[in-house]
């Protein structure tokens, strides 16, 4: 997920970045900062049942 997340707002977020003068290493670790962000985010909200790593009960 975090690989999706980083592929949609490093590229596809170039110029936004762009427009506000934030150089393509800054780009990367902010790309990858959200990206960890949201998965995390995900799997405090789901457990580990977001990843199919335990079944139903």
């Amino acid at each position: 997920m975090t690989a999706f997340v980083f592929i949609f707002v490093y590229y596809l977020g170039k110029r936004i970045f762009t427009n506000f003068g934030i150089s393509d290493r800054n780009r990367f670790f902010v790309a990858l900062t959200i990206g960890l962000i949201l998965e995390t985010v995900v799997f405090a909200i789901t457990g580990t049942s977001g990843y199919k790593l335990i079944g139903p009960m």
